[in-house]
């Protein structure tokens, strides 16, 4: 008898280790060092809200170095609607405004980020795990990505760090639990109208910790909530949605914005392919389950240029490495798109193949077999910028986006 209790409790510490193995190994860990040469090291919470490896740095690249490549009439024809760059003849103007006038955006998860170095109030330096370097700068629509205070938490001790008094901060993997932590991220499974996604959850974009709640009218009489660690499942249905707790009882909940159409959407996030977000009306089910191992800063590979097959419609093919869009070269940028309620940002990496489809779309074929018609965005309408593709022999060619018929990606 006493070797079953002792063989039963070494079993049970090994369940609860398991359990508890990688729960914290998705939120973003570093170390930031002052210009005083003070370290603070310990969990990083961003100006904008960040708190996962799967969240997104928005900035501005300072230069586009890409355009350079390009002929005077094909830097015209890269201008909207087909309307050429307004050109300030002052002397001191001369210079920067011989390019069209476009916003270069980085989206950058910061899984893929091995340091930034401030070099300024609203300026940085970014490096990819790569070592590859990218000057930036904030990105007018979306202030508070860089230049605002940050956040460390070490254990128990809280410390807000002004930018200007910042240096570098370097990211690591931290560890796989995080005593100051209350509660543990929020993963599983959404079935969309467009199939299922697995990965990190932010419920209605703001909502990404089980010790949060799920709020709502219980059946229409009296005002609930329930603790997400308490939730294994919910389903959209009629004006609400079915919540299934893990004691086995299932209620209905509506009138409110966690389970109606004035949700901000669901947000699922994964190292491998992505990010995308759920509208309301594209929701089908949630299933809520525990975090995997190895999801956390090192399921980040060190990120390559990005390689590409095109072909154009006067029925030739170019390859090399190339710049997208004239912006993006790295296979851990990301392409985005929407249709019908789901909104993607895809590496890629995770994308085979995409074909334009007239001026409003295109049809992205992703790694494992899907494929999506997308639109509304640069990337994937007739307002992207074409490629630049450098061929074997170093000699670069311009392909305008209405001349590609398929771009495949290695």
């Amino acid at each position: 008898m006493r070797f079953n209790c002792w063989y039963l409790h070494f079993f049970l510490l090994i369940f609860i280790a398991a359990e508890a193995r990688a729960q914290h190994e998705g939120f973003i860990y570093g170390e930031i060092k002052l210009k005083n040469k003070q370290i603070y090291t310990g969990q990083i919470r961003w100006s904008g809200g960040q708190m996962l490896w799967t969240d997104i740095l928005l900035v501005a690249k300072q230069v586009n170095p890409n355009l350079r490549y390009l002929s005077e009439y094909q830097l015209k024809n890269l201008s909207k609607d087909g309307v050429e760059p307004v050109i300030d003849w002052k002397f001191m103007n001369l210079w920067k405004d011989k390019y069209p006038e476009r916003k270069s955006e980085i989206l950058s998860r910061f899984g893929d980020i091995a340091l930034i170095h401030v070099t300024g109030l609203k300026e940085a330096q970014l490096y990819y795990k790569s070592g590859a370097k990218i000057r930036v700068t904030v990105d007018e629509q979306e202030s508070r990505h860089l230049g605002k205070d940050i956040v460390v938490y070490n254990n128990e001790l809280v410390n807000t760090i002004k930018w200007s008094a910042i240096s570098t901060i370097r990211f690591f993997a931290g560890p796989s639990r995080l005593n100051h932590l209350k509660g543990n991220p929020l993963y599983g499974t959404v079935m969309t109208t467009k199939g299922a996604f697995s990965g990190f959850i932010q419920w209605d974009k703001m909502k990404y910790l089980d010790n949060q709640y799920l709020e709502g009218m219980l059946n229409g009489e009296k005002r609930m909530q329930y603790v997400f660690a308490d939730i294994a499942a919910m389903e959209r249905f009629n004006k609400g949605a079915t919540v299934s707790l893990k004691s086995g009882k299932e209620v209905y909940l509506t009138d409110d914005r966690d389970v109606s159409a004035a949700n901000g959407g669901i947000v699922v996030m994964h190292p491998q392919w992505g990010r995308v977000i759920v509208s309301w009306k594209a929701f089908r089910s949630l299933q809520l389950e525990r975090v995997p191992d190895n999801i956390g800063y090192d399921a980040y590979a060190s990120p390559k240029k990005i390689y590409a097959t095109v072909s154009t419609r006067d029925k030739k093919i170019y390859k090399g490495n190339c710049v997208f869009d004239m912006d993006e070269e790295w296979n851990c940028d990301l392409m985005e798109g929407n249709k019908d309620g789901m909104y993607y940002q895809l590496p890629f990496k995770y994308i085979s193949k995409m074909s334009p489809m007239g001026q409003s779309y295109s049809n992205v074929t992703l790694n494992d077999g899907r494929e999506l018609i997308l639109g509304h965005h640069n990337d994937v309408t007739a307002k992207n910028w074409g490629i630049l593709v450098w061929q074997a022999n170093s000699e670069n060619k311009y392909i305008p986006w209405n001349m590609i018929t398929e771009i495949s990606f290695k």
